[in-house]
């Protein structure tokens, strides 16, 4: 077993819904709303992980493109209605170019999606025990317990055709060129 963190100070903030499990296409979304707190001095955050009480691997959203200068939002998928503003995730933050001092706190979501589904036994509104681990710039390992609410009602809802949003116009760009294997001698002569 391996010990807590004593470096950083984790605490879940918000609502009990807000950190929380759903269903997401037959494997399991999360969502944990916290404060980090730094207790180390250049402390930068390299990747996060999650310790669940089954066999999981997360994997955490990608930073929103924000090339064409509009407000960016971290979305589970392109035509999910769940969304999030940039300024309200810290997935970004784990850079180890982005270093932070002693005493700085870091407050917003963390979001992922698992590669399996919320076993039978956590009904709906069961707690999950957990570990978040924020690994540093050393890959050292800071764990926390966490706490998260199932929520198997959540489901995932597709916009509808008129309020997703797309960046240009369905023939702005020219299709990709279709791959197919050179023909041999064998697959030249059977013609």
């Amino acid at each position: 077993m391996k010990k807590l963190s004593s470096g950083l100070h984790v605490y879940q903030t918000g609502m009990r819904s807000e950190t929380r499990a759903f269903n997401f296409y037959g494997n399991a979304a999360y969502v944990l709303n916290l404060i980090i707190t730094i207790n180390l001095p250049h402390f930068a955050i390299s990747s996060f992980g999650l310790e669940l009480p089954w066999e999981s691997y997360v994997w955490w959203l990608d930073e929103p493109d924000d090339a064409d200068g509009r407000v960016t939002m971290y979305r589970f998928d392109p035509s999910y209605l769940l969304e999030f503003e940039k300024s309200q995730v810290l997935n970004h933050f784990a850079d180890v170019r982005r270093t932070w001092s002693r005493g700085k706190s870091l407050a917003g979501y963390v979001l992922g999606i698992g590669d399996r589904p919320i076993p039978d036994q956590f009904q709906q509104d069961a707690t999950i025990p957990a570990f978040l681990i924020i690994y540093d710039q050393l890959w050292q390992d800071y764990r926390s317990p966490v706490s998260l609410r199932t929520d198997r009602h959540l489901q995932p809802t597709r916009r509808s055709g008129l309020e997703i949003r797309r960046k240009g116009n369905l023939l702005d760009k020219p299709d990709a060129p279709l791959g197919h294997a050179a023909l041999g001698n064998e697959d030249e002569a059977k013609k």
